[in-house]
């Protein structure tokens, strides 16, 4: 076992704290790529109900919006953010449970805004970007996909296949 004052004998960058922080940060990059895209995703949706949908109304069409875009966040979640999470049966329902918090967060939001304050239905979907990027990330690698159970022989809960091994 290393000692703090034997590290000059590690590769640099593959001490644990390095290791560990490094593939945090590909999780987290990960997670913005693909939260980006749905959230755009979810963007056009809610402006394409708006615009093609009048007498919905924002609170509709963000909700409307958000039931198109949960299957796809889900699948890009789960296969892009958190591929290397194991698999469990209880995902999709932990996912569900996430996602009827975000639904209310989100659509909740849209309506506070659109309607009790009487403010244009894209500082709706501003709030949406704020908010629920931010609490899914925690609960996801906390709860949903927990990061606990992908630990592999030899790596860390967040080390990719892809990436090297430090010996």
């Amino acid at each position: 076992m290393l000692r703090k004052s034997d590290s000059a004998t590690v590769e640099p960058g593959c001490d644990a704290e390095s290791y560990a922080t490094a593939g945090f940060l590909r999780r987290v990059t990960r997670y913005g790529i693909v939260g980006l895209a749905v959230s755009l995703f979810y963007s056009l949706a809610v402006i394409a109900c708006v615009h093609l949908w009048p007498p919905l109304g924002p609170t509709l069409a963000s909700a409307i919006a958000f039931i198109i875009t949960l299957p796809i966040a889900y699948f890009a979640h789960r296969n892009i953010s958190f591929f290397d999470s194991k698999r469990d049966a209880f995902q999709p329902l932990r996912f569900a449970v996430t996602t009827a918090a975000s639904f209310v967060l989100g659509v909740g939001g849209m309506y506070w805004i659109t309607e009790i304050a009487g403010r244009d239905f894209l500082l709706g979907i501003a709030w949406n970007w704020l908010t629920i990027p931010a609490v899914n990330f925690v609960v996801y690698i906390v709860w949903v996909f927990r990061a606990t159970q992908t630990a592999r022989p030899g790596g860390s809960p967040t080390q990719s296949p892809q990436t090297r091994r430090c010996e």
